[in-house]
């Protein structure tokens, strides 16, 4: 199984996330489960990537963030032209989307991922981890668009929240 993992790439966040993300990354490293990101080696995507082995990692990084200090060249797998061309690269490639606490990107991530997944452009199962509450806001944004029927509540069937790195069954993501 394919899983994207989107997140922060700053490595100035509260450590409580790093610490959630080296979790995951260790969970994840010991299934045979090939995991899709960006290439960046800070914030939780560095932890997360810190723990897995590189021969199991796929990552997708737009000409603009070449220049990035914390991208990790050696692992680039594909380079696009733009944002939502990598963006496209990692659902596509996908069965799983996970997200963990993240800025404009992350938020990107998860609008473009449900968005697209509405669209039926593919079928990624969608988790949104709101680690100590990160989210909130966003998804009282989204519970309000469906109480104002500004879009569907059949739409809240394409993703699904948790709050813990520990609710994830990674064996049975599917």
């Amino acid at each position: 199984m394919n899983i994207f993992i989107g997140g922060s790439a700053r490595e100035e966040i509260d450590e409580k996330y790093k610490i959630e993300a080296e979790k995951l990354g260790k969970l994840l490293s010991k299934t045979e489960h090939k995991i899709y990101c960006c290439a960046s080696t800070f914030g939780v995507i560095g932890k997360i990537y810190s723990q897995i082995d590189k021969n199991k990692v796929r990552t997708a990084v737009p000409k603009a963030h070449l220049g990035y200090d914390d991208i990790d060249k050696e692992r680039i797998t594909v380079i696009t032209e733009t944002i939502n061309e990598r963006t496209d690269y990692l659902l596509k490639n996908s069965d799983v989307c996970i997200f963990l606490p993240g800025g404009i990107g992350t938020i990107y991530e998860i609008m473009s991922s449900i968005e697209t997944k509405r669209a039926h452009e593919h079928n990624c199962k969608i988790i949104i981890v709101n680690l100590f509450g990160y989210f909130d806001e966003l998804i009282k944004m989204f519970d309000k668009t469906y109480k104002e029927n500004f879009a569907s509540i059949k739409d809240k069937n394409t993703y699904k929240i948790i709050n813990k790195i520990e609710e994830l069954d990674l064996i049975n993501l599917k």
